[in-house]
């Protein structure tokens, strides 16, 4: 089964915002990046987890809903991020 983490377009994205967040000079910055990067990489984890037959009868189908909105806002917010890193160079 295909994983959320093996598709082209998270691929691109996450080596995308690792390339701009590498690029920050404030450590303080940077760090947020990554830390948002980290909690990204564990929502999508978990999505993938509940897809795969062997552990999905243990999961609950809100809290799945709920990891996709959390992936959602942690792109948002990395996007965000790196927009007004952007406008302030």
């Amino acid at each position: 089964m295909l994983k959320v983490k093996q598709l082209n377009k998270f691929k691109k994205d996450l080596a995308r915002y690792r390339r701009e967040i590498d690029s920050i000079p404030n450590e303080d910055i940077k760090k947020k990046g990554y830390n948002l990067i980290n909690k990204l990489i564990e929502e999508y984890n978990y999505i993938d987890a509940a897809h795969d037959p062997s552990t999905s009868k243990s999961l609950e189908p809100v809290r799945i809903r709920d990891n996709i909105t959390r992936s959602i806002d942690l792109r948002i917010q990395l996007d965000k991020l790196i927009k007004d890193l952007n406008a302030s160079q």
